[in-house]
């Protein structure tokens, strides 16, 4: 799949997630019943729009194989806090995006096509956080399957 990488202006946005360290292993486990626990607390509150599912990664440890998820999604305000749904935001940034269409275990190809974007452009990624929108509902095909990516980038000198 060839991928078109783009720098923008993404919004600020509240999200409401659950949120726990876990592997990279761990990730789809986890997901799964996150979004269910989400759209459980945000549904009967009116919550729920017609956005995608938000999935945020930081805190990544590569020698230890860990780091922070975050799993929910986009809400209109910040939210009350409902068990393990707590209020989180997307932040306003500077992002490469692309859009990686097929199986989500094949994701990573979108991250390298944004790294390989960003070094010939004389850009650096700022790890401290990235975000995915999960914009197929369960039982897609995979080869149909929509992720888009967004990577802040560090401010240029």
């Amino acid at each position: 799949m060839d991928y078109d990488v783009q720098i923008t202006q993404a919004p600020r946005r509240d999200i409401a997630v659950v949120r726990t360290r876990t592997t990279f292993d761990e990730i789809p486990a986890f997901m799964g019943s996150a979004f269910a626990q989400v759209a459980g607390a945000l549904g009967p509150r009116g919550l729920l729009g017609d956005g995608p599912a938000i999935g945020r990664y930081s805190e990544i440890d590569p020698a230890a194989g860990t780091l922070v998820v975050s799993a929910g999604f986009v809400v209109p305000t910040a939210i009350e806090l409902a068990g393990e749904v707590v209020p989180d935001e997307l932040p306003e940034a500077e992002v490469a995006t692309t859009e990686h269409i097929g199986a989500y275990p094949d994701v990573s190809k979108a991250y390298d096509a944004i790294a390989s974007a960003m070094a010939l452009h004389g850009r650096e990624i700022d790890e401290s956080t990235m975000w995915e929108e999960y914009w197929s509902p369960p039982g897609t095909p995979d080869d149909e399957t929509r992720t888009v990516v967004f990577c802040p980038l560090k401010p240029t000198a």
